[in-house]
């Protein structure tokens, strides 16, 4: 009755998971939203969300759920926020999280900049992933090195500074709304007491 009249594809119900249909801005409000309703403190939900966020930022495609929620284990916050928080790194925003990434290790004077482009720092990422989840990490570290040091040594600043960002913005949002949402709670304990005293007395 109340379903689509004509059913999404294959494609779109992947694509939504990445993108939503109504853009980033919508898609932001509905992952804070998410944020606000889920159980824990604001410290645990925006230090799960952010460190999600900036494990996103290392060029280890494949491995961002677990080291995510391993940091977040290390610094007292909520694993499922963190698993939430690693949407930031999807296939719309890697190719610039990558090349950013690397520039930025590169101006820092890590590794040698050759003729790296957006299609090839996706294939050899893609390549490392294979090496790593088959076990070959000292091959993926070797074939990997001239774009994998500058990539992670400026993800990795990157990544610090979202963290930062993501933290102190979430942890403010999440302790308002937290605050309002006790506030609403007490007000209408107090207005069913007020309504059970007067039926009392009547």
């Amino acid at each position: 009755m109340f379903g689509r009249q004509k059913p999404r594809s294959k494609f779109a119900r992947v694509r939504s998971l990445v993108w939503p249909a109504g853009g980033l801005e919508r898609g932001m409000k509905y992952i804070l939203r998410r944020l606000q309703r889920m159980r824990g403190s604001p410290h645990a939900l925006a230090s799960g969300f952010a460190c999600g966020a900036a494990v996103s930022f290392l060029p280890l495609p494949g491995l961002h759920f677990i080291m995510g929620g391993l940091l977040a284990v290390a610094m007292r916050g909520s694993i499922i926020a963190s698993a939430i928080g690693t949407i930031i790194g999807n296939p719309w925003t890697f190719p610039l999280i990558w090349i950013s990434s690397f520039r930025f290790g590169h101006l820092l004077g890590f590794g040698e900049k050759g003729d790296i482009t957006e299609g090839s720092l996706s294939k050899i990422l893609k390549g490392v992933a294979d090496d790593v989840w088959r076990g070959n990490f000292l091959e993926a570290a070797l074939d990997s090195l001239p774009v994998f040091e500058p990539m992670f040594v400026g993800g990795s600043i990157m990544g610090v500074i979202v963290w930062l960002a993501f933290y102190f913005s979430l942890r403010r949002i999440i302790r308002t709304y937290q605050r309002k949402r006790q506030e609403r709670i007490d007000a209408n304990r107090a207005a069913r007491a007020a309504r059970l005293r007067t039926v009392g007395e009547g």
